[in-house]
């Protein structure tokens, strides 16, 4: 399982970029507020990495902080949330709102989020 990845910054689009690790290409899923983080084409870049399996299907996903990917796999881990809700959540709340949000049982937000 990879866990962490620090490479070059090759190709970058919304939602998912390509990371060149000692000539391998991995393809990564971020959500907006780690791609707002991420260096030019070319830089250097640190990412936590959540490897996700299932189904035959091998995807990264990639978070600027653990808090981050750790949220993101408590996430995938409730039912009806799948990796794609998990990062649209992710892209529009950080994980100290998120606490916030359940600590003060404000759903309500919660169900203002797409998806």
């Amino acid at each position: 399982m990879i866990g962490y990845l620090e490479g070059t910054l090759l190709f970058k689009l919304p939602y998912y970029i390509i990371i060149l690790v000692n000539g391998v290409g991995y393809q990564v899923e971020v959500p907006l507020s780690t791609f707002s983080e991420l260096p030019e084409k070319g830089e250097n870049i640190k990412l936590y990495i959540h490897t996700y399996s299932k189904d035959n299907v091998l995807k990264l996903y990639g978070f600027s902080s653990l808090e981050e990917k750790e949220l993101f796999s408590n996430l995938i881990e409730i039912s009806g949330i799948g990796p794609k809700l998990a990062l649209n959540i992710l892209s529009r709340i950080t994980p100290s709102e998120f606490s916030e949000i359940i600590n003060n049982g404000d759903l309500r937000r919660l169900k203002a989020i797409p998806g």
